[in-house]
């Protein structure tokens, strides 16, 4: 397939997708083909079968690039070490970090139990913090690179029976602007997008519904949801030469709702 570069500039070549199979990652991964030469894309093991699929359609349909599969947990620093000792058995240089990874449960706060409390802050927390600091010190070694999460609209205002879920994102969106100042002297740019409610094909059965819908797009200023592409374009943006000076930001794609 012809490549069409999408990122103007487009000089990174090497990419790690944290979460592939995600409703974003399914849409970012095509788009990061035609600019990538080596993808690694990670899942976990719930998620094997869907990730097998979508390594065969990238090599089907790249055939010129690298796909890299890997079977992980974020939460185990075993699994993050292994990653670590991958990027060195391969001798490869990260241009470019995406942490798709996430996971939510609706509690009531006085309801929530600690295992949940610490699973959702081990996905969704820790586990950003560890893999961007295994790609800091592989990318610090060679031009810099740009690291890239993806928190939520709820990190930046709240939504009731989501304690965990809210704080382990305002805690990433918060990082990000740490780490982007620590790590901006090595050419290391690190920010985060945050969506809002996106409409997929998983949840479009309860999304469309009519009572949900006019519900939740009242408080939308826009009137409607983000899509999966509507993320990856700003994800695509955020990676590329073109946002070359922006770092420590948090990118709101979320047609409003944080403006009121």
């Amino acid at each position: 397939m012809e490549k069409n570069h999408f990122l103007d500039g487009c000089t990174k070549r090497t990419a790690a997708v944290i979460g592939t199979t995600s409703s974003i990652g399914l849409k970012l991964i095509p788009d990061l083909c035609d600019c990538f030469d080596r993808i690694i894309l990670t899942e976990n093991e719930n998620c094997k079968d869907s990730l097998d699929r979508q390594v065969a359609w990238c090599k089907e349909h790249y055939p010129e690039n690298e796909f890299i599969p890997v079977i992980m947990d974020v939460t185990k620093l075993e699994n993050v070490n292994e990653f670590r000792e991958l990027l060195v058995e391969k001798e490869i240089k990260l241009d470019s970090l995406i942490y798709l990874a996430g996971i939510n449960y609706l509690i009531p706060a006085l309801e929530l139990k600690e295992d949940v409390w610490d699973k959702v802050h081990s996905v969704n927390l820790k586990g950003f913090f560890f893999m961007a600091q295994a790609a800091a010190e592989n990318m610090i070694q060679g031009n810099g690179g740009s690291i890239v999460g993806i928190a939520s609209q709820h990190g930046v205002i709240v939504n009731d029976n989501r304690a965990a879920y809210c704080s382990s994102k305002a805690g990433m969106i918060h990082l990000a602007k740490e780490l982007a100042l620590e790590w901006g002297k090595y050419g290391i740019r690190v920010n985060t997008v945050s969506p809002t409610m996106i409409l997929s094909e998983k949840n479009s059965h309860i999304l469309e519904q009519p009572r949900m819908k006019k519900k939740y797009l009242d408080s939308v200023p826009l009137r409607k949801y983000a899509s999966p592409e509507d993320i990856c374009e700003s994800i695509k943006f955020v990676i590329s030469e073109r946002a070359g000076m922006i770092t420590g930001q948090n990118i709101i794609v979320d047609g409003g709702v944080t403006v009121k």
